[in-house]
């Protein structure tokens, strides 16, 4: 049932995993003429002790992080 009653106050959710309070990072890279650039980032979870971004192939962040190495 997808409502409420009094002995049942749970509901259920579609899709049934829902991504609220998602943290929200900032990514700061640095191309490889030395220019700056820092770029929001909601694509971000943790596999253990491993933290894991999600960042667009063609984003300026991922060219910079290919061109460097860091972020």
């Amino acid at each position: 049932m997808d409502f409420l009653t009094a002995l049942d106050p749970h509901t259920t959710i579609s899709p049934a995993i829902l991504y609220f309070g998602t943290p929200v990072s900032l990514l700061s890279t640095v191309d490889d003429q030395g220019h700056a650039n820092l770029a929001p980032n909601s694509s971000l979870w943790w596999l253990g002790q491993n933290a894991v971004i999600g960042i667009g192939s063609r984003s300026q962040t991922a060219q910079n992080l290919l061109a460097t190495g860091e972020v």
